[in-house]
């Protein structure tokens, strides 16, 4: 604690006033004055208290004694563990701008416009919950400074020719970049990191422990040399536009002669300082089952990123009510023949199985943090995902395949349904018939394979039975096709049968959507101990 001169209440940082306040009497104080005997400039540690989840692992510090009955990145309802322990004095902070209740005002703003999320992440009691964390991060210093060369062209045109000059742009460059930041904690997603930016670095002032009071605060451990390489691109990228927009240059069409930086020779960046820097973030978890849904909120600037999962039951409901006055409009002003309708049906089964197919590999990607440079660091993946990268460069490309090819599938099998199925002419042929219903049975197996190997290793994933039942209802649907009864009922069934499969799909993709929103609880990537446990 803190205490306060005149009455030995507790001292926090008040947001408002941007300065200590003491709620008992009334007094406020600067933070930089408010020091205990372990708060020493000239130390390179503080003392203060450190809560660790003994569920997840998570760590976070406060420079109060206070106990926590929850913790922030699993959610677990326990009580934390906690010691005292001296952690790094970090350089400069930026202290929390917006209040408790602005946050929440914030929340609530973006919140209205998600319609489907559901009820209980919209509950007073739950938006209550948010808690001020200072997030850590490496700021970088770069600078720049040399000759540079550029390639530059002007066009004219002159009777029927038109001329192209080319030039060499040269220049002396003299740049400096300051606040370049990246997450240092592998608990906080990249993805959430990288959302809630910018932060204004010109705000940054020197740190004091007294700005942790009332707050908490993550641990950094991620090492600060990981995103060096990433700072030095976006300088060398935001040098290279401002230079496009300098008078002298913008005459010209500056080419991009390397794909590596932009820059036709290298602009001599150089790191100056690192700075471990605290970022203030309002944080929120609402956990689910096995998964686990995070809000945050820029504690300087409002700016609100959350995972939002949505409620099946609002979605299939909107959907029935949406469905109607659509369905009326078409019959006013279109007649849809049974064989088209039975074609068009098809389409959409094969759609909500890509749908399905391209979700399973999202989650794939999310759980694995594959997109997450901190975690993998922290894993000892990292290296091995370099090597991978390097690996699949040595190698001859070849022609990208997967999803676009799967969207060219359906785009070509939708311009065949439309003018094969629409044409009275072709679909007197059987032969027709039989080769564009063999195409959609092939396709259609073909994802239903494809689904259920990316299924593969997920025993929280549903088993896909409406791609089963997907190769079914076509084969039931092609039969009726190519036989060609007299009778519109079979082609109502083979259309009612289709649609049941679709909207079986649906709810899969709706039950996907909502793991993809969410992410894996963080024990489950604590590696070692009995599974069986």
């Amino acid at each position: 604690m803190y205490e306060c001169p005149n009455c030995g209440g507790n001292l926090k940082f008040d947001i408002a006033s941007q300065q200590m306040a003491c709620a008992f009497c009334g007094t406020h104080l600067d933070p930089y004055s408010v020091k205990k005997d372990t708060d020493a400039v000239a130390e390179k540690y503080f003392e203060t208290t450190v809560f660790t989840c003994p569920q997840c692992g998570g760590e976070l510090f406060s420079a109060d004694n206070e106990a926590t009955s929850f913790c922030s990145f699993c959610g677990a309802a326990t009580i934390l563990s906690s010691r005292i322990a001296n952690e790094k004095r970090p350089d400069y902070i930026i202290p929390f701008k917006k209040t408790k209740e602005d946050c929440k005002n914030a929340y609530k703003q973006t919140m209205k416009k998600k319609f489907f999320a559901p009820k209980e992440i919209r509950d007073p009691q739950f938006i209550d919950g948010f808690r001020g964390i200072y997030m850590p991060y490496w700021s970088y210093q770069l600078t720049q400074k040399g000759e540079i060369g550029l390639t530059g062209k002007k066009s004219h045109r002159k009777g029927d020719y038109i001329y192209t000059d080319h030039y060499d742009l040269t220049g002396d460059l003299d740049a400096y970049y300051l606040g370049y930041s990246f997450d240092a904690s592998s608990s906080f997603y990249d993805n959430i990191s990288e959302a809630l930016a910018p932060y204004d670095a010109k705000e940054l002032i020197h740190f004091t422990p007294a700005f942790l009071s009332g707050f908490y605060a993550d641990t950094s451990d991620v090492d600060s040399d990981l995103y060096l390489h990433d700072a030095e691109k976006l300088a060398e990228e935001s040098t290279f536009q401002q230079i496009c927009r300098e008078k002298e240059f913008k005459d010209y069409s500056v080419s991009d002669p390397l794909n590596k930086t932009k820059l036709g020779s290298k602009p001599g960046t150089r790191l100056r300082k690192t700075d471990h820097v605290m970022y203030p973030v309002w944080f929120m978890s609402w956990r689910k089952g096995d998964r686990i849904a995070y809000a945050t909120v820029n504690g300087q600037t409002g700016k609100v990123v959350a995972d939002v999962p949505v409620d099946s039951r609002r979605c299939l409901l909107f959907a029935l009510i949406l469905a109607l006055p659509i369905f009326w409009l078409l019959n006013l002003f279109f007649t849809i023949k049974p064989t088209l309708l039975l074609g068009v049906s098809a389409l959409l089964l094969l759609i909500s199985m890509l749908i399905y197919n391209l979700q399973l590999r999202a989650i794939h990607r999310r759980d694995q943090n594959s997109d997450d440079t901190g975690v993998l660091w922290k894993s000892g993946q990292l290296e091995e995902k370099n090597q991978e990268q390097c690996m699949k460069l040595l190698k001859p490309k070849k022609k990208k395949k997967g999803a676009l090819n799967a969207l060219m599938i359906c785009i070509i099998y939708a311009v065949a349904v439309i003018f094969i199925a629409g044409s009275t002419i072709l679909l007197k042929s059987s032969l027709v018939r039989v080769a564009l219903w063999g195409a959609a049975l092939v396709m259609i197996a073909g994802c239903c394979i494809w689904g259920i190997k990316e299924r593969q290793g997920y025993r929280d994933v549903r088993f896909p039975i409406g791609h089963i039942a997907a190769v079914l209802v076509t084969a039931v649907a092609a039969i009726i096709s190519v036989v060609k009864p007299v009778s519109d009922l079979y082609y109502y069934v083979g259309v009612f049968l289709i649609l049941a499969v679709v909207l079986l799909n649906l709810l899969d993709v709706l039950y996907n959507y909502n793991k993809l929103a969410m992410r894996r609880l963080p024990q489950f990537d604590k590696k070692g101990g009995d599974d069986r446990a």
